[in-house]
Parts: C-alpha cells; sequence; structure tokens
C-alpha cells in the first residue's frame, strides 16, 4: 500500500511539475511580447504643431513603416489595453497571425487586415483580425462590448492608416459563428466593398439581426467601415465582431 502512495504521490509531483513549467512558460513568453510590443511603440514619433507628412507616410508612422513595410495603421481603443500597430501582407492572413512586429514568433500575433480587403484603394470595410488572449492583450477586450454599459462609455475607436487619422462611432456588437466553407450562412468577414446601395441595405440588415444590443447607431450606403474581429468562447467557432464607420470631418 506505501508504495502504492509513493508512486501516486510522485505522478502527482510530475503532473504538477509540468504544470508550473507550461504556465511558467507561458507567462514568460506573453512578458517578452509584451517588452517587444513596448519596443514597438518606441518608434511613434511626437508629432508638434508644425510636424508634417513624409513621402505620403504620417511623420507618427514613419519609423515604424521604415522598420517594417507591412506596418499599415494604428488602432486604439481609449480607456483599454487596445493601442496596437495594424499589419497588412496583400492576399495574406497568415504571416501575422502567430508572428510579432519583427515577425518573429509570438503566439498572440499582432493585428492585421484581412489581405483580401484593398488599402489604395480602400475597401468599403477593413476587416481587422486580432487574438484573444487570457493576459488581457491584443482583441481580449473586445468581449467587454457584450455588456452595453461598456459600450455606453467606450463608442469610438481611433484607427489611423499610413496618410490619414481616423476616428470611428461603434455601429454594432455581433456574435456569430466562423463558417466551414462548404456551409451556408451570413459571413460578417466575408463583406470587404459592396456593390451598390442594395448590396450595402443587406449586410446592415444581416449585421442589425445578429447584433447583441442596439447602439442607436447606424450605418448609411457610402460610410466607410472598420470591423474588429477576435474568437469568443460561447460556441464552436465562436466569434464577435465590433462594427464601427467613419467620423466623416466637416
Amino acid at each position: 500500500m506505501k508504495k502504492v502512495q509513493i508512486i501516486i504521490f510522485i505522478l502527482a509531483l510530475i503532473c504538477f511539475l509540468g504544470s508550473a513549467g507550461y504556465l511558467g512558460k507561458y507567462f514568460w513568453e506573453r512578458h517578452v511580447a509584451a517588452q517587444n510590443m513596448e519596443d514597438v511603440k518606441s518608434l511613434l514619433i511626437e508629432e508638434t504643431g508644425d510636424s508634417e507628412e513624409s513621402d505620403d507616410v504620417l511623420l507618427r508612422y514613419s519609423q515604424l513603416h521604415n522598420e517594417n513595410p507591412d506596418f499599415a495603421g494604428w488602432i486604439q481603443i481609449p480607456d483599454t489595453t487596445i493601442d496596437y500597430p495594424v499589419m497588412y501582407v496583400k492576399e495574406d492572413n497568415d504571416t501575422y497571425l502567430h508572428s510579432n512586429f519583427k515577425k518573429e514568433y509570438d503566439a498572440g500575433g499582432v493585428p492585421f487586415i484581412d489581405g483580401y480587403c484593398s488599402l489604395d484603394p480602400v475597401s468599403d470595410n477593413l476587416i481587422i483580425y486580432g487574438h484573444h488572449m487570457n493576459d488581457n492583450s491584443m482583441f481580449q477586450p473586445l468581449m467587454n462590448y457584450k455588456e452595453k454599459d461598456f459600450f455606453e462609455s467606450h463608442k469610438t475607436i481611433n484607427f489611423d492608416t499610413l496618410t490619414e487619422k481616423g476616428t470611428y462611432v461603434i455601429v454594432a456588437i455581433v456574435v456569430a459563428r466562423a463558417l466551414a466553407d462548404d456551409e451556408e450562412g451570413f459571413r460578417y468577414y466575408g463583406h470587404l466593398s459592396f456593390a451598390d446601395e442594395a448590396d450595402f441595405n443587406d449586410y446592415m440588415g444581416n449585421i442589425q439581426q445578429l447584433q447583441l444590443y442596439d447602439t442607436g447607431e447606424t450605418a448609411v450606403y457610402g460610410d466607410k467601415l472598420i470591423t474588429l474581429s477576435t474568437c469568443e468562447y460561447s460556441q464552436e467557432d465562436g466569434r464577435l465582431a465590433v462594427i464601427a464607420k467613419k467620423v466623416v470631418k466637416p
């Protein structure tokens, strides 16, 4: 009996040490990832009143673009941890899925624009993907938008491209599924541009059916949209999307 107890103790100890090692590795990797992101942010150039554009790239982002030409913009939601560079590789949605700004392995990747969007001219709806990370990094804070109270105090998103600063007002919060290729249904992430007003209205009708609550905002044909998309775990292949429209300057 004593021998059995010893064996059970040893097995339990091995499991504990294995779990501790895994957790230690995970938190160390997230620490390194956070430090790498701080290094990226250090390349932002503080603008002054007389700042000018350089080669059509905003001065603030010129060093980042020089460091990595895949850099396409910056996403930030006030009073959240979402404050990141946004990458873009044409017809490629894999490069930054598990790579950081320097193209080194990082489980959290870095937010990126759907490679089948166009940046010149800009697609009607830019889909921006980001991981749902357990350490509250990347797009995990989007989960807070499930609660309307959070939305009420976080209605705007700042998204700058290389050449233009932009403010967006949130139109809808959607929970849906990523559908299989052979599965029929509405794909919010499959609408990058709209053929005409009827096409746009059909899209918005589907969004309104999926939205968690009425935001009091809507979009009309001609509005420029961004869609922030991340994993959502209440269902298999779940996704949460935040759809916002660009504020037009008077």
